[in-house]
């Protein structure tokens, strides 16, 4: 629906310049319903938050004369004692009555809203308007003798200027003025029966653009069209607008954009005009009787008044308006291709990914500039990351139990003391671990004074007794001991619970006797020790798990930790977790969990707590926390069980690394991980972490980088579990690659459980976790060269290696004959993705022949799994039909389940693809 607000008025209307009302003042000559002769000045207001389709009236005053005209001006705005500026009115009497609008809305004030008058003409003043750039000057204009004045409104006694055209120039009954938008002291009017040149004229408004250039148009019927005319040239306009069919009675030029031009005439239609081509660009609902008054809204874009001598005030959308009326095609439809003003953006960002912003200015000089911006919403994150980073730069256990011992005096919560104290303690070496575990539990050894003292007390003599002897028993053990039957002796022993005579006769009688007696032993006994002593001597510290109470699982951990050894520690520890947290004890589960260097499960249990509000901390600094725990919990165990939960884990954050523009540190984290097991988002977000990665380096360098130069093979890192040798003569300006395999006297163990669990075993690096924050962070400049020639100072230098195959000279003499279309099909692609780009691109031609060509080198060795070549064949004979789309599919499938193996030509082959697809 175009109209938005109305009111039931004939009357003159002015728009506020700085606030959302419109002032309306009763038509001279308008008769309404009532046949009232009053005249009124009100103000309505324009709250397009209402559904109530009438305009609110916001306060009213009598005049003595009614309206010919009205204009709104700022001047006096921003004062407290009229904060709206200042309304004018020329009235029928020749007068020009001035009011406060601040006045007139305060409904309750006594005070009069009605200023003074200006007195100067003899007829109705029909022409007014203030001076855009100073607001202090009102020009007006009567229909008597045609006098034009100037009047400076801070001294109203007399007009500053009064201006009446002699001779040729007189004019007759003034019809409208208007100042020019760039000169202030420039002021056009014209008469009803005036001309411009040789052109009728009877309403005129200049171009806010062009100085020279001044908007006429006349109410004559003969000549309804509207002319742009340059006051230099005068006889020859410079554009006509041809839609009216009678006289044009009122123009305005739009404020927001001038571009648009409103108009009404007699013949009923008020047309939106482009000023630039002279098109409709819309049209005002047609009325019974015409408009008289139209304006634009200073500060709502889009939105115009029209005054009908029907005898209402009307608001319109103007995008809600049609070409012709009709109410079908709006704004959008009848002009596509010109936006206004107000619909374009002065302004603009965009966040992208990796902590980028994108900006652009249209206001500032260089409007044709995009900036990027690194933005790191939590500096104070980053500031931690960055920190965590140096701190376990290099693995090296003094740096990690040092970590762990401040973050156990950092943090408040007893559990996260708990958890830390014992990271710290599982980093200890192999022969102190389990020691001071058993002390951290409460459980140490006493010294030798003291094991001496504690002897003496229990076997000094005051503290035997004196066993009472009965004959009988005696005489029936003897007879038994004498005939040689130990077993009988043993019975009459335990029937008379004498079991260590019992345990002493059995020895003699036997490994079987004994077995047996020991065992009856231990089951008689009621001691809650002798559980413990009996699980010792049956080796059964897994039932000694299940059946000890869980609040007593700090001496079940203790003993696990005395008694068992390698795995059996691990499972022992893992079972005692479970039993833990069935039974409702997660902190003591947790720990168990890390004592068995079962990562999963530990950090499952951390997992939960993880959406939980922690002391008011953000979600990504819960992360932080979990991920330092985890971290150091690897690093301590050197264990690579990963499950899903955990990957989900590592994907969480190392996309809120990339929020905060810490890409490098992101692509370490990932590079943790199996890309084996990677899922298809992983997949896809290590993709794009690579592609952003490889734009910050070109950048930083200064120079484009293509995907010759980067691969994800070539982004070594530092070993947690050796400290590398030193590297010499390496320049800063390129890439320092550390030894993936140390000497063997740098080797260490990281074992909790066994200090020769390496022993004549092959070293397997662990997996690896952060670069080197001195090795500069670019890309290895050729692939063959996987470690630079003075890579270690004790190494020799390798041999040359020969240059990269490509397209040209990859040898494909010994590809498969079912793959040989594979070849013919990209090098077709290969050179007309050459013919497109042409020289300027001889730098990127030469990054995808070399990968390509490396393609053609694998096909030749049949290097290439069978799935690869498959999805290759499809692609490519998608290309052979020019399917472009369908090959991209396939692409982005590869790129998804392929990328460990397909990663070094995936991409450029992407990019041939799109530049063959925008060809055609």
């Amino acid at each position: 629906m175009s109209c938005i607000k109305r009111v039931d008025r004939s009357a003159y209307v002015a728009m506020a310049p700085e606030a959302p009302f419109i002032a309306a003042g009763t038509m001279a000559g308008a008769v309404d319903l009532s046949f009232s002769s009053s005249s009124n000045l009100e103000i309505f207001e324009l709250d397009f938050n209402s559904e109530d389709h009438e305009m609110k009236l916001l306060g009213q005053c009598s005049s003595s004369e009614r309206f010919t005209r009205l204009a709104w001006g700022s001047y006096g705005s921003g004062s407290e004692e009229s904060p709206y500026g200042c309304i004018a009115g020329g009235l029928v009497d020749g007068n020009i009555g001035l009011w406060n609008p601040l006045t007139l809305i305060r409904s309750e004030s006594n005070e009069s809203a009605h200023v003074r008058y200006l007195s100067k003409h003899k007829g109705p003043v029909r022409a007014l308007e203030f001076n855009v750039i100073s607001p202090n000057q009102l020009a007006s204009g009567d229909d008597d003798d045609g006098t034009v004045c100037i009047w400076d409104l801070a001294d109203t006694s007399e007009p500053s200027h009064v201006l009446k055209g002699t001779g040729s120039y007189t004019q007759g009954e003034i019809s409208s003025v208007s100042w020019n938008r760039e000169f202030k002291h420039v002021l056009a009017s014209t008469s009803y029966n005036g001309t411009t040149g040789l052109i009728s004229c009877s309403v005129l408004q200049w171009d806010p653009d062009n100085c020279n250039q001044i908007m006429i148009a006349s109410d004559e019927d003969s000549s309804p069209s509207v002319k742009l005319l340059d006051i230099r040239y005068p006889q020859s306009p410079v554009r006509t607008f041809s839609g009216h069919h009678r006289g044009v009675i009122a123009m305005e030029w739009c404020p927001s954009d001038s571009l648009y031009l409103l108009t009404c005439a007699r013949d009923n239609r008020t047309i939106c005009w482009n000023t630039k081509t002279g098109q409709i660009v819309a049209e005002l609902p047609t009325t019974n009787n015409s408009n008289f008054d139209v304006h634009w809204s200073p500060k709502i874009p889009g939105v115009v008044s029209a005054s009908s001598a029907d005898g209402n005030i009307s608001i319109y959308n103007l995008e809600g308006c049609s070409r012709n009326g009709s109410g079908e095609n709006n704004l959008i439809d009848a002009a596509p291709l010109t936006a206004p003003k107000w619909w374009k953006r002065p302004v603009s960002a965009s966040f992208g990914f990796g902590g980028k912003l994108v900006s652009s200015n249209s206001k500032l000089p260089e409007a044709s500039v995009v900036f990027l911006h690194s933005l790191a919403t939590e500096q104070s994150l980053v500031n931690r990351i960055t920190k965590f980073e140096t701190e376990i730069e290099n693995g090296e256990k003094t740096s990690l139990m040092s970590l762990c011992k401040k973050k156990s005096e950092e943090t408040e919560s007893e559990e996260e003391k708990e958890t830390w104290s014992l990271l710290k303690i599982m980093l200890e070496e192999d022969g102190n671990a389990k020691t001071k575990l058993r002390t951290h539990l409460g459980f140490s050894l006493p010294c030798e004074d003291q094991k001496d003292q504690e002897h003496h007390a229990t076997y000094s003599s005051e503290n035997v007794e004196e066993e009472i002897s009965d004959p009988l028993f005696d005489d029936a053990i003897e007879r038994s001991l004498i005939v040689g039957d130990y077993k009988e002796a043993v019975a009459h022993c335990l029937s008379a619970n004498k079991m260590a005579d019992a345990l002493v006769i059995a020895h003699v009688g036997g490994s079987t006797l004994w077995e047996s007696t020991l065992d009856k032993y231990l089951k008689m006994s009621n001691a809650p020790y002798m559980k413990v002593v009996s699980a010792m001597v049956n080796n059964d510290l897994m039932s000694l798990v299940h059946t000890r109470p869980a609040k007593l699982w700090k001496e079940t951990l203790a003993l696990i930790c005395t008694f068992a050894e390698g795995d059996e520690w691990t499972s022992l520890c893992d079972a005692l977790a479970s039993h833990l947290l069935s039974s409702g004890f997660t902190l003591a589960a947790t720990l168990c969990y890390i004592c068995a260097g079962n990562v999963d499960k530990t950090v499952d249990i951390w997992l939960r707590g993880l959406e939980k509000d922690n002391a008011g901390k953000s979600y990504s600094e819960r992360v932080q926390d979990l991920m330092e725990k985890t971290v150091v919990l690897a690093l301590a165990t050197e264990n690579k069980r990963f499950s899903g939960s955990l990957y989900k884990l590592f994907e969480s954050y190392a996309e809120i690394l990339a929020s905060q523009g810490l890409l490098a540190t992101a692509i370490k984290f990932l590079k943790l991980l199996e890309p084996g097991d990677f899922s298809s988002e992983l997949s896809i977000l290590r993709e794009r972490f690579s592609q952003s990665f490889m734009n910050i380096l070109a950048f930083s360098n200064n120079e484009s980088v293509s995907w010759t130069n980067l691969d994800y093979n070539y982004f070594l890192f530092l070993q947690p579990s050796f400290t590398p040798a030193p590297v010499t003569n390496a320049q800063p300006s390129k890439t320092t690659l550390v030894s993936l395999n140390p000497p063997p006297h740098q080797q260490r163990s990281m074992d909790f459980h066994s200090s020769t669990r390496y022993t004549n075993a092959t070293y397997n690096p662990p997996p690896a976790l952060y670069l080197n924050s001195k090795i500069h962070q670019t890309v290895v400049q050729q692939v063959e060269l996987m470690v630079p020639a003075q890579r270690v100072a004790v190494q020799p230098p390798p041999a040359p290696v020969a240059p990269p195959p490509t397209v040209q000279t990859a040898d494909t003499s010994n590809v498969p004959a079912h793959q040989k279309p594979i070849v013919a099909t990209l090098t077709r692609l290969f050179k007309e993705t050459s013919d497109t780009l042409g020289p300027a691109k001889k730098r990127d031609i030469e990054g995808i022949s070399k990968k390509v060509g490396s393609l053609f080198a694998k096909l030749n060795n049949e290097d290439i799994s069978k799935h690869a070549a498959e999805k290759l064949s499809l692609l490519c004979q998608a290309l052979d039909k020019q399917d472009f789309n369908a090959a991209l599919q396939i692409q982005t499938h590869m790129a998804s389940t392929e990328w460990d193996e397909c990663n070094f030509w995936l991409l450029p082959l992407k990019q041939m693809i799109k530049g063959r697809q925008n060809v055609r």
